[in-house]
Order: C-alpha cells, then structure tokens, then sequence
C-alpha cells in the first residue's frame, strides 16, 4: 500500500492488488470498477487521457503486438492454420525466450547474403572495411532492437504490429505511410530470397537447366524464367496450406545452422589440411576454371585459330601460366594480402596484386577467358547489399502472445539474437579473409574454381552441404515473406487510411487475405523481372532503413514529448540512442540510394561491355581486339606451343 501526496498532504491511498499473472495492479475509490472486469483490458483502458480514446488509441505498450514481420507468420496466418485444423481443439502454447523469440530471430536474419555474398563483400572491401560494413549494420539494428524493448516493457504486449505501433504513435496518416514502406521492402525481400534461391539452382546444383543459352542475357531471362514459376509456386502454397509453411520452419532452420557450424568446422580444417581448389593464372590474371581442360582449349580462345602461325594475344604470349591454391587456409597468413580494398569497375579482370605481369597495351577483351567483374563495386553499394542480412530482428514478437512473459522474452531475446548473428558475421568476415584467396573472394560466382559456390569450398565435409542448406533456407525465408506481407497490406487497409486500398481488406471467412496476396505477387514480380540479386537488395536496403528510423522516432518522441502512458520499464533504454541511430539511417539510406542510381546509369547510359562479335567462317569467334603480336616464324610458334602445354598441364 502507498499514498500519493500534494504538497506533503496526502490526498488517497491506493493498495496495490496482485494480479493472476504475478504482476501488481493499482485499485482505489477512483477507478470505476462497476463492471468486475479481472482481464487486463479494463485496467489499460485507464490510461487514456480522454474517454473518447479509450476505443480508438490504446496505449503504446500494446502497439508491437500486430507485427507482421515478414519472415514469421501472422496473427492472421495462425487463424487461417486453426480454420484449416477441423475438429481439432488447440491450446495456445507458452513458449519461452529462447523457442518463441531467440530462434525465430536467428532464422530471419540469416539470410541469402551470408551464402551468396558476403565473401564478395570481404574479398572486394577487405577484411577492415568488410568489418566495418558488418559493424554499422548491427549497430543499426541493435538502436532499433532497444527501441523495440522500451516499447515492449511499456506495459502488456498483446498480438500487434510494427505499422500498428508507428500508427498509432505518430498518427494514422503518418503511419500508413511507414506501413506501405514497410510492405514494400517486405515483398521486394520475397523477390531477393527467390532469385537467391534460382541462382543457387541454376549456377550451383542443376547448371543444365538452363532454357536460355549464351552471354549477357540469357542468365537474365533465365532467373526471370524459373523466378516467375518459383513465384506462382509459393503464392500457390500460401494460398492453399499456410500451417505447412509453418510446420517447414523447423527444418529451414535446421539447414541454416547446420550450414554455419560446417562453415567454422571448415575453416578449422583448413588450418590442418588445405581444400584442393587451384586456381589457374595468366600473369596475375584469374583464368576462368570452366576452359581449364586442355592446352588447346586456351589455345583457340587467346588466338584467332588452333594453326601453329596462328596471331595471338599480346598478353598472352607476354605471360606465363600458373596456379595458385584458392584455399591456402587458416595458418597460410593470406589475410594479410586481403586486409584492403579491391574496388572495381564493371568489364575489370579479377587480379592478384602479388603476382608479377607483363602488362599489355590494351585492356582485356571480353571474349577471353578470364574471371570478369559484373557491377561497379563502391563501399555504399556493399552496404546496401548487405543490409538486407541484418534484418529481420521484428520476428520475436510476432509471437508475443503465446509467450509466457513477452515483456521479458522480447528485449533479451531479440538483443541476443542480434549479438549471436553479429558474432557470427564479424567472424565470418576475419574467417573468409584468413582462408581464402583474393581472387577467389572477388570471384562472385566461384568461376575460378571451376563454378563451385565460393562459401561451399570452405565447408566442411563437401561444398554440397552449404549448397543445399542455403537452397532450402532460401526458399523458407521467400514462403514466409509472402505470408506476412498480405497480412500487413490487409491491416492498412482496414484502417482505410488510403481509399482505393480498402479492397484489399477483405479476406475469406477464415481471415486468410486473397486479393492482398494477389497485389503481393504482383509487385514481387517485378521484382523477379529486374533479375538481379544485387539491384534488389539496395531497394529492400532503402525501405527497412526507412522503418527503423521511424519506430527509433516514434520512442524518441514519446520521451521527449513526456507522453503519460509511456513510461518502459527496459532499464537500457534511453532516448540519446535515437541521437546516432536517425542520422546514421538518413545518411546511409541516400548513400545507398545514390550508389544504386549511379550503377544504373552506367549501366544503361555507358556502351555495354557484353557486345558479341561476329563469329568467323568456322564458328569461333575472331581474335581479341586491339593491337595483337604476330610470330610468324614457324619454330618460334612450336616452341610456344610446346611451353604453353608444359605450363598449362598444371591448371588443367
């Protein structure tokens, strides 16, 4: 019991009275408790300022508790699932911190980067930039982790939403607003997971099932190809049989930590026995592994015939042939040659600085048999190719009603989930850059190594176990996406914040949204149409940054503006966090922004590198550009054949 005081006069006593769940509830005369309410509606009720927001504003705490992260399933998902089990009476299960929030968020933060990209990233960046890249990321999801805390211990968390949350602190036309960013960057994230998913099927487990042949585009049409069908396949599902993509989480979580473990178990390895994955080099260039198969092979495609009189490339026939080991290991020191950076330019030859050449008088031609750079790289593109692998940290109260203690579960199991993966990227990135070779690192598609996926030749025991646990893991992460989008895009409309979105409020008796899984596959298709991995992710870069600038906001207002109902119990809390937090989000998200409009522009504005020339009479393609070196006495080309075979033997 207590009593509250003016000027040192009290004015009433209030007992506090202990509640069934263990929490203390304040009772006095002035509380109107006519109606005998014992569930926790009634007493949060009380907080509102006036009565006419006790039905249309409730209280910040409850606020999270719509979430529709878009790699867990939603409220509305989990009735779709009940209406689906006839007959079958369930219980609502208590989950813990580490079941209900710790591994939701491990799953959906590790993502199709960690196996698709990130060895591009430290190989291109380096070691110290690559850290420095991981660092901020996390930082960023960590301020907005702590924001996500406050709120959680500001009372009871019911089933909500981060748009419910941004709503109804900021305003309804505000939040709409952040809610369709939110939407957005949740179906573009279903895209980037399906084409990650397709380029491990097409480069890495079935290369033959390729319907387009060629150079240049036809990958394109192909991820766009298989992409659409993966699409229509997923949507299918979502539609028909949600419980099963829950019942599959499970077993995509399996094959995401088990990739992981054998990813460090590799890396110990290596330290004791190197992987046999050599690397055949011109001079410092970088061969490509699928023309290592003969000497006559390189022959044809560095000169213009297989004739011993034959005119040949100047660098060529300048440089010796040699192989390096693509995996020297961890007690080889090679991270000292990839502690910096390696920024490139789109049509550049993949090179080792440490090897000596002759250089040539003309740049490399892009019919040559060399490892080719695809993209413009820059430190802000990484960083928005990257972001997206951070994400995620929202699923953890996704669940928050069929927690025991969501005020508890939610801030340390999200905060620790956001430590594990940041652990796990940071050593990562030192691993990547101890055991493998620069070039291979630079290598995006592993065609140095013969087109083995780069992170998979460090695995341990085969490559084959990153390959199939990234694949599954993918294809999780892409039928959750497509499962908490609707469900987002639904609770916007039935706001009726904008007009012409109200169709797609409605939904089938059992709550399963039809016409918002529609638009979601629709908009996700576009983003399947653009085909590229590394243009989607700076898009889903630039709306997550956007949503966790405005929940950091959101708290930041409610402490400075001394909101009554906002008073969070997470003792780390503090609204100096937002200060780095905001800035840090502005600046990157037009960083980033800037970096992906600028590599569009070349791409479109400068002459394209991928120009084919005309085949000769016997179906080869011609000679390399630019000037080339004749040799036209015939025992000085047999002694070059014979010393090209006795170099090449070792790279075939």
């Amino acid at each position: 019991m207590f009593r509250l005081c003016f000027r040192g006069q009290p004015l009433f006593k209030v007992a506090s009275v202990p509640a069934g769940d263990g929490h203390s509830k304040i009772s006095n005369v002035y509380i109107n408790n006519t109606h005998c309410m014992d569930d926790d509606d009634f007493y949060d009720r009380n907080l509102a300022l006036f009565e006419e927001e006790m039905d249309t504003r409730p209280k910040v705490s409850s606020l999270l508790s719509r979430l529709a992260n878009y790699t867990n399933l939603t409220q509305g998902a989990k009735e779709h699932e009940e209406a689906e089990s006839i007959g079958e009476k369930k219980k609502p299960s208590k989950m813990g911190t580490f079941m209900g929030v710790y591994l939701p968020c491990l799953q959906n933060i590790f993502g199709v980067i960690l196996f698709l990209r990130l060895t591009w990233v430290v190989g291109t960046a380096g070691v110290l930039q690559a850290l420095c890249i991981v660092f901020v990321c996390c930082c960023c999801t960590m301020l907005t982790a702590i924001s996500m805390s406050a709120i959680a211990t500001n009372g009871v968390v019911p089933a909500g939403g981060s748009y419910f949350m941004i709503s109804r602190s900021l305003g309804p036309e505000f939040g709409g607003a952040v809610g369709l960013c939110f939407y957005l960057g949740t179906t573009f994230a279903g895209s980037m997971y399906i084409l990650g998913a397709i380029e491990i099927l097409l480069l890495y487990i079935v290369p033959k099932a390729a319907v387009f042949h060629g150079d240049g585009g036809a990958m394109l049409n192909n991820m766009r190809l298989y992409g659409s069908i993966c699409l229509l396949l997923m949507s299918l599902l979502v539609f028909v049989g949600v419980k099963y993509v829950n019942k599959l989480a499970s077993v995509f979580l399996a094959c995401v930590i088990i990739s992981i473990i054998s990813i460090y178990v590799g890396a110990l390895v290596s330290a004791f026995k190197e992987p046999h994955f050599p690397v055949c080099m011109l001079g410092n260039r970088t061969i490509n592994g699928h023309y290592v198969n003969q000497t006559t092979d390189l022959w044809g495609h560095f000169c213009q015939s297989r004739d011993l009189n034959a005119t040949c490339d100047e660098y060529f026939t300048n440089n010796q042939f040699s192989q390096i080991q693509g995996i020297p290991g961890l007690a080889s020191g090679i991270i000292t040659e990839n502690l910096w950076s390696s920024y490139l330019t789109k049509g550049a030859v993949v090179e080792k600085s440490s090897l000596s050449s002759v250089q040539a008088s003309h740049p490399a031609s892009i019919q040559l048999p060399y490892v080719f750079v695809d993209i413009t790289t820059s430190f802000t593109l990484l960083v928005g190719i990257f972001f997206p692998s951070v994400t995620g940290i929202m699923a953890g109260s996704n669940r928050s009603g069929d927690l025991k203690d969501a005020q508890r579960s939610i801030p340390i199991g999200t905060i620790f989930a956001i430590l594990t993966t940041s652990i796990v990227y940071l050593s990562s990135v030192v691993l990547f850059g101890a055991c493998i070779d620069g070039v291979v690192l630079r290598d995006k598609f592993g065609d140095s190594v013969g087109g083995e996926l780069v992170v998979g030749t460090l695995a341990w025991p085969t490559p084959w176990v990153i390959v199939i646990g990234s694949f599954f893991s993918t294809c999780g992460a892409g039928l959750q996406s497509l499962t908490g989008a609707p469900r987002l895009l639904q609770a916007i409309a039935k706001d009726n914040i904008i007009p012409f979105l109200r169709v797609f409020g409605h939904s089938k008796p059992n709550g399963e949204p039809t016409w918002a899984l529609l638009l979601t596959a629709l908009i996700a298709e576009l983003g399947i149409l653009i085909a590229s991995l590394d243009m989607v992710a700076p898009i889903l870069t630039m709306f997550f940054l956007m949503c966790y600038l405005f929940v950091n906001l959101a708290c930041a207002l409610q402490t400075l503006l001394r909101t009554p109902n906002w008073r969070p119990r997470f003792s780390y809390y503090h609204w100096y966090y937002h200060i780095p937090g905001r800035p840090l989000s502005v600046s990157r998200g037009y960083s980033v922004y800037l970096a992906a409009l600028s590599e569009r522009l070349m791409a479109y504005g400068a002459p394209s590198l991928s120009l084919r020339h005309s085949a000769g009479d016997d179906g080869r393609p011609p000679g390399p550009a630019g000037p080339q070196k004749h040799l036209p006495v015939p025992h000085q080309q047999r002694t070059l054949h014979r010393g090209l075979h006795r170099r090449v033997v070792d790279c075939a």
